[in-house]
């Protein structure tokens, strides 16, 4: 035990603390949105949800450091369903196919998690055809009850499931047709290595085949290259995502860039 594992303790108390601040105002917390592509088109067909933390002293401060603190304390359950609920509201009206939410299994082993999935909805009046969960591979195969019941529950309102990461961690390519989902997000770290790894480009193009065979849908993560995003294009990946095309923004920067080609969008109401 050192002074500097004291320090590192006490801020990442204090991080808890201005969390649970946060939370109850509306000055600090907001969500930007990245842009999903399809690979065929390149048109613009649905967003990805991303939290973003402007602490009034420290600044910016990533979903890396203070969701893990939210998960280990018990926030995660309030900042999760305020998430929803905000992207839920913000985007009802946009002329998107796809909503994707980051879900912490957490959350979906919580009773009456679809419940308040149901609330939300019903509140905001979103289309749950839109709204696609996006989950780790541990979630799916938990054999935590509520987990399951969870799932199946929001799966009967009528939303989607996504396999976030895919190919990191434990997952396998056998195990693929035994999940329940309907769309693989394959890690930005194979798309990285196009051009370098040949081993990357077999390995994209197996997951690709085999999700197809599944009847699942494909989305590349982190494509930040025309040559990435020409070889996906090219091996029948279905959806794109990276700073190729655009960097994730606020929610009115997406709404100006759909004005400027014609596009009337109605700001939803409360």
């Amino acid at each position: 035990y050192t002074r500097d594992m004291d320090r590192s303790i006490e801020a990442r108390r204090e991080l808890e603390g201005d969390l649970r601040k946060a939370l109850g105002r509306d000055d600090q917390l907001t969500l930007h949105f990245q842009p999903l592509h399809s690979a065929a088109s390149s048109a613009m067909t649905g967003v990805e949800v991303l939290l973003r933390w402007k602490h009034p002293t420290r600044g910016w401060v990533g979903p890396d450091v203070f969701v893990p603190i939210a998960e280990e304390v018990g926030l995660i359950h309030e900042l999760g369903e305020w998430v929803l609920g905000e992207a839920c509201r913000q985007t009802r009206d946009w002329p998107v196919s796809t909503v994707a939410v980051n879900v912490s299994a957490l959350e979906l082993s919580k009773p009456g998690y679809a419940m308040r999935v149901a609330n939300i909805l019903l509140r905001t009046g979103a289309d749950p055809a839109k709204i696609e969960l996006e989950v780790t591979e541990s979630t799916f195969t938990a054999q935590h009850g509520e987990c399951q019941s969870n799932i199946r529950a929001l799966r009967e309102l009528g939303l989607r499931f996504a396999l976030d990461d895919f190919g990191t961690g434990f997952s396998s390519l056998s195990r693929l047709q035994q999940l329940d989902v309907d769309r693989i997000k394959i890690d930005r770290s194979f798309v990285q290595g196009f051009g370098k790894n040949g081993s990357d480009e077999a390995i994209v193009q197996a997951i690709i085949d085999l999700a197809k065979a599944s009847g699942l849908k494909t989305t590349a993560e982190g494509v930040e290259t025309t040559t990435q995003a020409d070889r996906l294009r090219g091996i029948g990946c279905d959806e794109l995502q990276g700073f190729v095309f655009d960097r994730p923004m606020p929610a009115e920067d997406i709404e100006r860039m759909w004005k400027r080609k014609g596009l009337h969008i109605v700001k939803p109401a409360g």
